[in-house]
Parts: C-alpha cells; sequence; structure tokens
C-alpha cells in the first residue's frame, strides 16, 4: 500500500508571522518566533509546545488549558504573555481531557536533544488530536469504536465515509436525506467533517447534523471534498492505477467523502497510515434497517433513563472476553444482517461452540490473554506504539498457536477458516519475545528495552556504565602498586571530571605519564590517558546505550509493521470469535434457542422472554407466545392495564427479532421468521423543545415516519399512539392509522388503553385481539403478566394509582367520577358501536355501488360505434329507471 504523509514545514526566521494585537514581532525570542510559527499550523487547535520536561500554552491557549484542566495560570515578559503548562510525563491524562471537553489539541515535541542544538531547538508539530484521531489508548474507550465520519452532499443523497484510526476500518454508504441522521447515529462517529457552508450561519446539514446526532463538526474546505483531488488520494494511498480494483467504478459522494477524511488524517497524524485498509461499500440493503427512534426505543445500547450502557440489549448479550470482539458486537448489533445465509454461518458456529463446553472454555480463555491487537496494531503503524506494547504483542501472539489447535480439532469447515487467519505471525512472536525484555519500559529513550545477547555493542556499554566503579577501584588498585604511593586515590567532581589525586608528600613519585590538572591544599590532582578514555565511555555509556537501543526499537518496530496486513486479519477473526463464542456461552448459561428463518413472513415465538429483563430481575419472567402472520393475523392489539406488561412484550419480540438477524441464539423455547427488512418502533412520550417539537408532534412524526416506509417484510411496534391530544382525536388517530398498517400487511403489535380499537378485529381480518391477564382479588389486582387472545374490558386505572401511592381521598373521588362518567357513556356495557356504524355504512354504499357497478360494465361493453341514436337513446332511459328504482328501494339519498 501506498501512503501520503503531511510534514511540518521548516522554520523560517525570516518568515512573516500574523500576530495578534499586543504582541511585537522584534521583542520576540527565537523560541517564541517558533511557537506563533507552530501556532499558525495548528489553526483552532491548542497548542501544546514542548520547552524540556514540560508542555508550555501560551496566550489565549492558556487561559482556556487553565480554566478547562484546573491548571495553575501564569505569566512571562512581566504578566504580559499568559502561560500555563503541564509535566511531559501527564500529557496523556491531561490530553484526554481536553479531548473529552471537544477541543483539538496540536503537539509540538522537541526534535532534538537542548544539549546538541546550536541556537533554538529544532521543533516540529508531530500530530494533532482531535476526538475522531485518537489512537492513545489511555484515550479511547476500551470496549467502544472511535470513528471519524465525512458527509458529502449530492443532491436527494449523501455520501457518508466512516474511518476508525485505532483500528485502519474505512467504510463508505450513500443514502438518501430522509435517512442520513439515522445512519449517523448507527455509526456513532466521535468527529463529522463538513465542507465549509457558502453563506454565513449554520448550512441545513450542519443544523440537521447538531439537531439529530449531536456528534462534534469540522469544517474543512470544498476542494477537500473535490472528486479528482479525491480519487487521487485514494489511488496514491492504496497504491493501484484505479479504484475499480475495490469494486468502484466512479468517485461518488462517498468516495469524495473518504477523500475528505484521508486528507484530515493525513494533516492531523503527520504520519503514514499504512495501516489504514481500502473502502469498503457497505449497502442499507444488506442489514435489517433500524433508525435512531427504534434503537433509542429498544435501548440497543443506551438506556433511556440515565443513558447508561448497564440495562441495554448490549449489556444484556455481552459474554466477550476481549475488547476487539465487544466493539465489534455493538457494530453486530446495530447493523443485524438480511443475509440468510451468513446468519446461519454465525448460528453453526455458535451451535458448535455451544456443544463444546471444553473447547469453548479454552477458546474463551485464550481469547481474554490475547489483548487488543488491532489498536496495538495500529499504533505500530503510526509510529506511536512504546516498547511495553511492543513486547505485550509478542505475548498476545503466542496465544495463537494453541488457538488454532483448538479451533481445527472441532472440525469445522468455518472455524478452520478463521484458524487461517490466525497464521503467519509465530515467527514475529518469537522474534518478539526473545529480543525484547518481559518488562519492558513505556519510554523509548531511556533503556531497559533489550534482553542481554541480543546486539553486542549494546551489551558492551552496558557493562561499561554497569561496571565502572569496579573498573576504577581495580584501576586505584593497580596504580597503588605500581607506583608505590600508599594515599593515591581516585575522584570525580563535575568540571575537572575523573582525577587521581596524590599529596604533596609523594609529589616527587609521581611518574611521567600522569598529567597535572588542579593543585588543591596538600594534594595535586593528575589524569592520565587511560583514565580519559574510561571517562569518556563511562559518562556516556548509559546516553548511548539509550540513543542505541532507541535505534534497534525502531528497526524492530518497522519490521513489525511489515506484518500489518497479517495482524489485522487476525484481529478480525479474533473479534468475530469472540462475540460467537460468548453468544454461544449465553445460550448454554440462558436456555436460549436457534431462530429458524423460513421464506414466507411470519414471526412466531414459544415461551418467548425478554432478553433484559430476565436477567435483571430475581423473580421468575413470564414467557409469552407471538404468532404474527403478514397477509394473514399480521396486527394484534393488545389491551391492559399499565404495570400488567404490555411495553415489555412488544419490545421483548422486537428484541428477539433483532438479536435473530444478527445469528445470536435467543430467549425461548421455538422461534421461526421471515426476514425481516426494517423494525419500527413508537414508543413511550418525550419532547423536543428545542426543536419546536411538543410530545404530540414528536410522536406524530415518528408514527408518519413509519406509515411512509413500513412495508410486507417490516416488523412495528407501536405503544399507545394516539394518547397526546383529546381523547377522540387520539382514538379517530390510532384508528385510523391500525387500519393502514392492516392494510399494508406488515407484521404489527399495538399497545394500546383504547378499547374502542378492539372493535376493528371484526371489520378487518388481518388485526386481533390480545390483552394481559389479569386477576382481581378483593379491591386489588394481581397481575399475571401473560399474554392471552381476546380484549380487555377495563384499564384498572385507579388499582395501579393506589399500587402508585396516590392519597385515599383522591383515589375515592376518582372513583365516584368514574361511576358518573360510566353511567353517563355507558361504553363499556354498549354493543361495539363503531364497528356496527362502519358495518351499516359499508352495506348503504355496497347497496348504491351495485347498479352502478352494473351500468359500468354494461357501458364497457358497449360497441359504441356500432349503437344507432335511438338504441343509445334507449340504454339511458335503462340506465336512469335503473338508478331510479334502486334509490326508492333504498330509501332515497
Amino acid at each position: 500500500m501506498g501512503s501520503t504523509a503531511s510534514k511540518s514545514p521548516e522554520i523560517d526566521a525570516e518568515v512573516t508571522l500574523s500576530l495578534p494585537d499586543g504582541v511585537d514581532a522584534e521583542q520576540l525570542t527565537p523560541a517564541m518566533r517558533q511557537y506563533w510559527e507552530h501556532k499558525k499550523q495548528a489553526g483552532d487547535a491548542i497548542l501544546m509546545f514542548r520547552m524540556g520536561d514540560f508542555y508550555e500554552m501560551f496566550y489565549d491557549d492558556a487561559e482556556l488549558a487553565a480554566r478547562v484542566l484546573g491548571i495553575a495560570l501564569t505569566s512571562r515578559d512581566r504578566g504580559k504573555t499568559p502561560l500555563a503548562g503541564i509535566p511531559h510525563h501527564a500529557l496523556e491524562t491531561y490530553l484526554s481531557k481536553l479531548v473529552v471537553a471537544g477541543y483539538k489539541v496540536a503537539i509540538s515535541e522537541q526534535m532534538e536533544d537542548a544539549k546538541h542544538a546550536k541556537g533554538v531547538v529544532k521543533r516540529a508539530v508531530v500530530r494533532v488530536v482531535t476526538p475522531g484521531t485518537l489512537t492513545d489508548e489511555a484515550l479511547l474507550e476500551t470496549n467502544r469504536s472511535n470513528v471519524l465520519a465525512a458527509v458529502c452532499e449530492d443532491g436527494e443523497r449523501f455520501g457518508i465515509a466512516a474511518v476508525e484510526l485505532a483500528a485502519g476500518e474505512m467504510t463508505v454508504t450513500s443514502v438518501a436525506r430522509e435517512s442520513l441522521a439515522d445512519e449517523l447515529n448507527r455509526i456513532a462517529p466521535s468527529e463529522i467533517l463538513l465542507p465549509e457552508p457558502d453563506g454565513v450561519g449554520r448550512s441545513p446539514l450542519e443544523a440537521l447534523i447538531r439537531e439529530r446526532v449531536g456528534t462534534p463538526i469540522t469544517y474543512r474546505g470544498e476542494l477537500e471534498f473535490a472528486a479528482e483531488r479525491a480519487g487521487e488520494l485514494l489511488r496514491r494511498q492504496f497504491g493501484v492505477a484505479s479504484l475499480e480494483a475495490f469494486g468502484f467504478e466512479r468517485v461518488d459522494a462517498s468516495l469524495r467523502a473518504a477523500g475528505a477524511v484521508l486528507a484530515y488524517l493525513n494533516e492531523t497524524q503527520r504520519t503514514a497510515l499504512e495501516h489504514i485498509r481500502p473502502p469498503r461499500r457497505r449497502s442499507v440493503t444488506q442489514y435489517l434497517e433500524l433508525d435512531t427512534v427504534t434503537l433509542r426505543s429498544l435501548e440497543v445500547e443506551r438506556t433511556l433513563r440515565g443513558n447508561a450502557r448497564e440495562g441495554t440489549l448490549l449489556s444484556a448479550v455481552d459474554l466477550t472476553r476481549n475488547p476487539m470482539g465487544a466493539r465489534l458486537l455493538r457494530r453486530w448489533l446495530c447493523y443485524p444482517l438480511r443475509d440468510v445465509a451468513e446468519i446461519g454461518r454465525r448460528q453453526d458456529v455458535i451451535e458448535l461452540l455451544r456443544g463444546d463446553d471444553g473447547a469453548r472454555d479454552a477458546i474463551r480463555g485464550h481469547l481474554h490473554d490475547i489483548g487488543d491487537i488491532e489498536r496495538r496494531t495500529a499504533r505500530i503503524a503510526v509510529k506511536r506504539t512504546n516498547p511495553r506494547e511492543l513486547r505485550a504483542m509478542g505475548d498476545a501472539l503466542n496465544e495463537l498457536a494453541p488457538l488454532r489447535m483448538a479451533l481445527r480439532g472441532l472440525a469445522m469447515r468455518a472455524l478452520d477458516g478463521l484458524a487461517e487467519r490466525l497464521e503467519g505471525l509465530d515467527e514475529l512472536a518469537d522474534r518478539l519475545c526473545e529480543q525484547l525484555e518481559r518488562s519492558a519500559p513505556l519510554a523509548m529513550r531511556e533503556g531497559g528495552i533489550f534482553q542481554s545477547g541480543r546486539n553486542a555493542e549494546l551489551d558492551r556499554l552496558r557493562v561499561v556504565g554497569r561496571d565502572g566503579r569496579q573498573w576504577l577501584a581495580n584501576y586505584q588498585a593497580r596504580e597503588l602498586e605500581r607506583t608505590g604511593i600508599a594515599n593515591l586515590k581516585i575522584g570525580y567532581n563535575k568540571v575537572f571530571g575523573y582525577y587521581i589525586e596524590i599529596t604533596h608528600a609523594h609529589r616527587e613519585r609521581v611518574p611521567d605519564e600522569y598529567v597535572r590538572k588542579q593543585t588543591v591544599k596538600n594534594a595535586e590532582r593528575y589524569i592520565t590517558d587511560e583514565l580519559k578514555r574510561f571517562e569518556g565511555e563511562a559518562l556516556s555509556a548509559e546516553s548511548r546505550a539509550n540513543d542505541l537501543e532507541y535505534e534497534l526499537f525502531q528497526g524492530l518496530r518497522a519490521e513489525t509493521a511489515a506484518f500489518i496486513p497479517k495482524l489485522q486479519d487476525a484481529a478480525g477473526a479474533l473479534a468475530e470469535l469472540d462475540v460467537l463464542a460468548g453468544w454461544a456461552e449465553l445460550a448454554v448459561r440462558r436456555d436460549y434457542c436457534r431462530p429458524e428463518f423460513v421464506d414466507e413472513p411470519v414471526l412466531e415465538i414459544e415461551q418467548g422472554r425478554h432478553a433484559v429483563v430476565e436477567q435483571s430481575h430475581e423473580v421468575r419472567f413470564v414467557p409469552n407466545e407471538t404468532r404474527l402472520i403478514a397477509g394473514g393475523d399480521s396486527c394484534g392489539l393488545i389491551t391492559g392495564p399499565n404495570m400488567a406488561g404490555k411495553s415489555t412484550y412488544i419490545r421483548q419480540v422486537a428484541l428477539l427479532t433483532l438479536l435473530a438477524h444478527c445469528g445470536c441464539c435467543v430467549p425461548a423455547r421455538r422461534m421461526r421468521l421471515g426476514v425481516v427488512d426494517r423494525i419500527f418502533t413508537r414508543v413511550g412520550a418525550s419532547d423536543e423543545l428545542a426543536r419546536g417539537q411538543s410530545t404530540f408532534m414528536v410522536e406524530m412524526l415518528e408514527t408518519a415516519n413509519i406509515l411512509h416506509n413500513a412495508t410486507r417484510r417490516s416488523l412495528v411496534i407501536l405503544d399507545e399512539v394516539g394518547r397526546g391530544t383529546s381523547t377522540f382525536d387520539g382514538v379517530a388517530l390510532a384508528w385510523a392509522i391500525t387500519e393502514h398498517l392492516a392494510k399494508c400487511g406488515c407484521r404489527t403489535l399495538f399497545a394500546t388503553h383504547y378499547h374502542e380499537l378492539t372493535e376493528l378485529a371484526e371489520l378487518l381480518g388481518p388485526v386481533f385481539n390480545l390483552n394481559v391477564e389479569v386477576r382481581e382479588y378483593e379491591d386489588r389486582i394481581v397481575f399475571l403478566h401473560r399474554i392471552v387472545a381476546g380484549a380487555a374490558d377495563r384499564s384498572y386505572g385507579l388499582h395501579v394509582g393506589k399500587l402508585a401511592g396516590l392519597p385515599a381521598a383522591v383515589l375515592e373521588r376518582a372513583g365516584a367520577v368514574l361511576n358518573e362518567l360510566e353511567k353517563t357513556f355507558a361504553r363499556e356495557s354498549q354493543r361495539p358501536a363503531l364497528a356496527a356504524a362502519q358495518r351499516r355504512r359499508q352495506r348503504q354504499l355496497r347497496l348504491f355501488d351495485e347498479p352502478e357497478e352494473a351500468i359500468v360494465r354494461e357501458l364497457r361493453e358497449t360497441a359504441c360505434g356500432e349503437v344507432e341514436p335511438a338504441a343509445a337513446l334507449e340504454l339511458i332511459r335503462k340506465w336512469r329507471g335503473k338508478l331510479g328504482a334502486d334509490e326508492a328501494r333504498a330509501g332515497g339519498p
């Protein structure tokens, strides 16, 4: 693969700087001129400028950093220059705080030792750290991907490119305008690149992303998104003459976005990006579609209350042992498959691992010990890995051989394929473990990296540094014996270095080769060529050894980088194996079943359970049945009191459907289903006041999306639609919505308190009634949490209010009001009024329509060109008479 890397321009002392007001260019020191040049490169990023053992920040950056980081704000130049600094060894800690707060940070490093510098120390901006370009382990969430995305508009469609720098993964996709926010929320980027808007103020695209996605936005020039530039960057990055090699016939909006991402990474990382793999097209038709509302309502990765991971589907089915698997699990849940063959392949692996406890335990043990190969590989590629991480890579790769044996022992083609992807790295594992110290340090320039016996010169320098005192003792003893001077001694000071000190009484016995260096009271100090040579080596041995180790480490890291494609392939195989082995363990622990996929659009679940709720409650979860058939009983209306389990049930069905499409086993005795293209949900009440939308408006918008986009292959989950307005309005809307969904034929579950809707089961064949079984005992109710056929006859609202602790006086008054309302309207004692009225209208329409339809048929069958005028007039009289006779029979208009 080819790649490009942006480099900092050389600092020109004569360059004309653009300085803020109050800064006098003539009074700037060379270092501060350098600072301002680097600040110009950093743009809107906070510049951390390395000065010795500190990273310094000046002016506005210093004031901002002091406020965000809680560090002291000082000054220089008699208070004219605000200053704040952090110790160099604490960089990651402070960097993390700034990035989490949403700031970009440019790092300016010293490129030479200050002791050897001639003039100002050479420095360079080595990288710009932004929310979407993190590779440092301390800055990343272990179990969550950190993605940089770019969006490029092309008419009514949008191209999206997403890159995870810490993994080297690049995907591109194209979506319609109405699906843009949903797709971005599934990708969950940490930073989004957009083209610079033409006018003043926010662009419509920015407004959409800020309101519906909420991810930090970085603007880039229009040129960054140009098709020609993007094509050139992509071809150069991946070393190809044409992008057709990756299945792209032209540079569309998604590849323009990919080009913008690459340009941004080159600019911020300032190093080779060899680990970035060619873009992979993600088609929305490959996956079961989940919009933002569905992901949120089903609490797939965050709870509605508290926005926490605990209590979500993700937490309930996560038994991974490795960070790579944990990150892949999230992607699989957000992108369920629609390819039955691929679903079956995952199911086969799970089934095999489920049946062999010993092999499964061994595999999961190796996965735990391997660690995060994926992110270590990325850090090797961008030349930021440290000695400890490289040694850890060697230890991790040593686990691959026994893991391959465990996989091949199961004799399954799919697992053999995973085992093959773990080959070719044993030699690298041996080299890393044989050369690097087990306790290798984090720092690269402080020594202690390599084991003894790996480099002769390094061993010699270490001996000189370690055995210097013994050499001096031996040398002193030898000189005492040779000269016979009893009080001869060897000393050292910083000015003159090592010396031989002899008192004046023995001055006459000093050998000729001793060179006098210094006279002190009662003694003379001398130096010899041998002692001088030792001093030269002893004083520089540690430094030279450290420099040599750094050079050797860079070489070893470069050798390791040659294995990046194999390392990435192995990381992908390990992540996949981790998810599948975790799901096999889940199936064993929780008694999950393997779903069966069929051609017809059905959804049948025997003894289904809620994957999250059954784990979070100590009481036994009550399983339930589900049977939906598109074109048959496709629309189930569920009535019953609050707290009885209606919402839990309908969410349960949606979650089991989602898990089945991921290839996971499900909490049920049996599940049989046809492929679902989308899961729609309208659950709960929320408002978006910032967008000027009430709870009811949000409800109607979400419902409108369902009605416009649901197909016969969709699953629709509705909970209390129409409750945000007056009773009659709400019933009317809910009635019409149910009719629409029934005619659509999509598999639907609708939980409602509008008992009037239950009459639809008499009018529409696809609609059928369900209710949550309740038992009354004296003045209390007992929720059985069992879904049964038929409609509920009451809502038990007062009973639930009592359970909630409403004051007795309020409950008593509510009971009296309820009695009056029931006497006045007597809704529950009447026959199905809405259904009866609708049937009467249908009969009237049929009576009225029958003669008209007969006349129309006769008119269509009449050859007008062959009818004489008199015959035509007779036909008209006949038709009019027929209509008049029928009108009279029907009782008139």
